[in-house]
């Protein structure tokens, strides 16, 4: 991780502006979070239409009506085309993710790695949920009958898909999770 200026991260923004006139984008309003109480609204723009089919099955898709005046609390911007300019841009490579909390944005150049834009939306939602008394987790959950949640947390490739994936349990998610006043959600 390295700071960015707000000029920094202006200039960033409207080159990938610019960038992105010349391309065709795929355009996903959805919900980060099963919890109603605690979800956010995420557009997520992106230039590759696997992107948006990845990010659509792993966030929520909001029914029709919700998405009448829907407005997004937080965006983000996936340009795998975009080539950051270290020294114009005051990065370390060409490859680029860059969070501003304030303006409630994320860009993403140089890489084509889809879980780049999942990883951008649980870095947003860890961000804000403590503010909404709710802790961010990365890790596996599952449910048995009597409403007891389990919990596994862990490195990646340490088996916490693998022991949340109980038969005589009900599975919330295996990769991140929010709890709060509400339980335990995906």
């Amino acid at each position: 991780n390295k700071p960015m200026s707000p000029e920094q991260f202006e200039l960033l923004w409207a080159d990938f502006r610019e960038h992105a006139k010349s391309r065709e984008l795929f355009v996903q309003d959805l919900f980060a979070g099963a919890d109603p109480a605690h979800r956010l609204k995420a557009r997520i723009f992106v230039e590759y239409a696997w992107h948006a089919l990845f990010i659509r099955h792993l966030l929520r898709r909001p029914e029709a009506a919700e998405l009448v005046g829907f407005k997004p609390e937080f965006t983000v911007v996936n340009l795998p085309s975009f080539k950051a300019d270290p020294h114009r841009h005051g990065v370390r490579s060409q490859t680029v993710i860059a969070c501003n909390f304030a303006k409630r944005l994320v860009l993403i150049g140089g890489t084509s790695y889809a879980g780049e834009t999942k990883k951008s939306v649980f870095t947003f939602l860890n961000y804000v949920m403590p503010e909404r008394g709710v802790m961010p987790m990365h890790c596996s959950a599952n449910v048995g009958r009597d409403g007891d949640a389990a919990v596994f947390f862990g490195l990646s490739g340490t088996g916490k898909t693998t022991l949340s994936a109980d038969p005589k349990r009900i599975l919330l998610g295996d990769d991140e999770h929010g709890w709060g006043d509400t339980g335990i959600h995906n």
